[in-house]
């Protein structure tokens, strides 16, 4: 007695369409090419990476690392804690700087091995400290 809804809103939910499911084809050969003990190799350099730059660009303005610092104990993404955040967040989307916003002052970045260099994780944290500097932070 199924009866899809009308227009989009059938596709909400429900099994996958296949031609959008092709694109997966090729991201699914990369991690068994490259494999997973790599990807989480990467994954730990970058978010390692990133506590250091973070250290260095944003201690000074008062931010705080949310996430351990022991990579064995985080997973892909960073957190960095200060009450400007949800301010800093907005400002960074309006420069096509992208993190993800978490209550309390959290700063989320995602740093996906796979497609993430070192430079953007550099580029997207001093874009962090000019925009709180410009926050007077």
């Amino acid at each position: 007695a199924y009866v899809p809804a009308a227009g989009v809103r059938r596709f909400l939910s429900g099994t996958p369409a296949i031609v959008g499911m092709l694109a997966l084809q090729d991201m699914l050969a990369l991690v068994a090419e490259v494999g997973m003990p790599a990807i989480r190799d990467k994954s730990v350099a970058l978010t390692s990476y990133a506590v250091e730059v973070a250290d260095e660009l944003l201690d000074p303005l008062g931010v705080v690392l949310a996430s351990p610092r022991d990579p064995q104990q985080r997973g892909g993404h960073v957190t960095l804690n200060h009450p400007l955040m949800r301010e800093v967040t907005a400002a960074l989307w309006e420069r096509d700087v992208i993190p993800d916003y978490r209550d309390p002052h959290g700063l989320r970045i995602g740093l996906s091995p796979l497609s993430t260099s070192f430079a953007e994780v550099r580029h997207g944290l001093a874009a962090v400290a000019e925009v709180m500097a410009r926050m007077g932070a």
